[in-house]
């Protein structure tokens, strides 16, 4: 797609810092340790972590401090679950998926917007989820804050007997960062997730960053995806009345590209797709004309059991500025 650059209207951007957590733990720094995870044959490792918010509140997005060690083209999943009656992470609450590459994401904060709205009750026990497909590096503080760590084995949770100083961070806000800002929100599918549209990459003109991409998550896996990229950065979102309830356009779609919505886990490679997810490839060149451009992304996906005369489900949208 980097030939549609030449094609976005030029606009004074606000590059402003990303939003605050509103839970985290030990990530003042950006220290962490040598340790990966092991591949696994049998299927992606899957890790949970327990934590106690002190007030209420409602997740919509969650960061890891990690990388890829291997070049297996590997998936990673965060997700929120409550708490079972046995001390473990019982029913799944909200999560979201992102692609994991290792010439494009190395040693950094990253993570996934949320696929529905997570209620967290103050003082009330949850756990955070990693699903991730092997040979990742494991995000862990050197003498950091630890907490209660939990793995699943066939098919049943383990408690570990050694706690860890996990690296996280929890927002009260799809995920943002200076020069990313999010538009709106999706609107729910007939599986009752709500698909969401983010970037973890920071969109540069100056040096360049030629892996950068938007992804989204929630979506049906299999279904039918769309990219849908606009050029107008005065664009105002409007509801799509011929589309599922709630649905919005955010972006004028200057282009629109069909897109893989995975079928796979994390291990899949990226011609199957992790289960519900899509992306769209945009490098951006060095290029010094470019900075302050705007571009307006979000994704679109089939429903096939939605009644609506345009049976899509629609993420928010996803508002870059080149810096």
């Amino acid at each position: 797609m980097n030939h549609i650059l030449s094609s976005f209207v030029l606009a004074a951007g606000i590059a402003v810092a990303q939003t605050a957590p509103c839970i985290s733990l030990n990530d003042a720094t950006n220290s962490v340790g040598t340790s990966v995870t092991a591949f696994g044959f049998a299927g992606p490792g899957v890790l949970a972590y327990r934590f106690t918010p002190a007030t209420s509140t409602i997740l919509m997005a969650a960061e890891i401090y990690t990388a890829s060690s291997l070049n297996n083209q590997g998936y990673m999943t965060l997700e929120i679950y409550d708490e079972s009656a046995l001390s473990l992470p019982g029913t799944r609450l909200g999560g979201g998926t992102w692609q994991t590459q290792t010439a494009g994401l190395g040693l950094d904060w990253q993570g996934a917007s949320f696929d529905a709205l997570v209620t967290l009750s103050a003082g009330t026990n949850y756990w955070l989820v990693w699903r991730e497909s092997g040979g990742n590096r494991l995000p862990y503080e050197p003498a950091g804050t630890t907490t209660t760590v939990a793995r699943l084995s066939n098919g049943n949770w383990i408690l570990q007997a050694t706690a860890q100083a996990l690296k996280w961070r929890g927002y009260c806000n799809l995920l943002d960062a200076a020069g990313v800002q999010p538009i709106g929100f999706g609107c729910a599918s007939t599986a009752g997730r709500v698909p969401a549209a983010f970037t973890n990459y920071l969109p540069n003109a100056t040096s360049g960053t030629a892996s950068f991409q938007f992804e989204a998550s929630g979506f049906l896996p299999g279904s039918l995806g769309l990219a849908i990229l606009g050029a107008n950065p005065a664009f105002t979102s409007f509801p799509l009345a011929i589309a599922p309830a709630g649905c919005f356009l955010h972006s004028d779609a200057t282009v629109v590209n069909t897109v893989v919505i995975g079928t796979g886990n994390q291990q899949a490679q990226h011609a199957v797709g992790a289960n519900g997810h899509a992306w769209a490839d945009l490098p951006i060149p060095t290029d010094p004309a470019l900075v302050g451009a705007v571009i307006d992304a979000q994704f679109a996906g089939l429903d096939v059991l939605s009644g609506a005369p345009l049976p899509f489900v629609f993420s928010n949208g996803v508002r870059i500025t080149l810096s």
